[in-house]
């Protein structure tokens, strides 16, 4: 019995040290960074994606890899994301790992779904991975993004 206490007990850490989001590097900077990464997802699903996108991707530098050949900056991703059209899905992600640098660099890693705002129902889900770089303001812009479903 009591080992089947330890062995609960043990589970129970593990799982809630899963939910958490793992920083690497520098607090400061694995933290600025993680709550860049939230407030990208928060802004994609109260706006939609395309308007997140195009404030959260370096403007000249981001790239997002979603089959074919990137888009380019901001305002073409924007376009990519399907730009003004009436917002009918949520794209909505929880990072697992970030990962900061000394310098200007960070990357985040997590799962994304795709979800029917009408009904809910998620249409395909996966996983994602942002390089980020912080601009001459000290803001996190994403240079990279790439998603690959699962």
């Amino acid at each position: 019995m009591r080992w089947m206490m330890g062995a609960l007990a043990l589970a129970a850490v593990t799982t809630s040290a899963r939910a958490e989001v793992v920083l690497h590097g520098p607090p400061a900077k694995a933290e600025a960074l993680l709550r860049a990464e939230r407030a990208f997802d928060a802004m994609s699903v109260a706006e939609g994606s395309a308007k997140a996108f195009r404030a959260f991707m370096d403007p000249v530098d981001g790239r997002e890899f979603a089959g074919g050949e990137p888009a380019r900056g901001a305002d073409a991703i924007y376009k990519a994301q399907g730009g003004d059209a009436p917002v009918r899905t949520r794209l909505h992600w929880t990072p697992d790992e970030v990962f900061a640098s000394t310098g200007d660099m960070g990357v985040a890693w997590g799962h994304w779904t795709f979800s029917a705002i009408d009904s809910g129902k998620v249409l395909v889900k996966g996983r994602y991975v942002t390089v980020w770089r912080q601009d001459a303001k000290g803001e996190w812009k994403g240079l990279i993004d790439i998603g690959d479903h699962d």
